[in-house]
């Protein structure tokens, strides 16, 4: 099995775990991009299905064409994991900040219930 092909079926692994990630799916569905996400899941399963087969065919046959195909898939998945990390980072950027908004709400909420009422 060429380097490419074993980066690749671990890649797109990487990948799947990177799209089940629970955060990155509570973002995709306020985003409205879920359906996107699920696309791109459905198109790896695909991907990986095809890596199988040009693998097998690159073995039997030595063509160069299938090798030139499988560093441009490579290049894919490279593009696909920076979407999805940026993806990840705005999911963890909202979090923090709603986190932090409701951290303010409750230290705002536990002092006016210090100070009492007021007259």
């Amino acid at each position: 099995m060429a380097i490419v092909e074993i980066f690749l079926t671990a890649f797109i692994q990487v990948v799947f775990e990177k799209l089940a990630s629970r955060d990155l799916l509570s973002f995709a569905r306020r985003e409205k991009i879920h359906d996107l996400l699920l696309k791109w899941s459905r198109m790896l399963g695909e991907i990986d299905a095809v890596l199988a087969d040009a693998e097998e065919k690159q073995m039997k046959t030595g063509q160069r064409d299938i090798k030139l195909w499988l560093e441009d898939l490579e290049d894919l998945a490279y593009d696909l994991d920076d979407v999805l990390d940026e993806f990840s980072t705005e999911a963890l950027r909202q979090h923090v900040l709603n986190e932090s908004r409701a951290s303010t709400s409750k230290a705002h909420f536990s002092m006016s219930e210090l100070s009492g009422p007021t007259r």
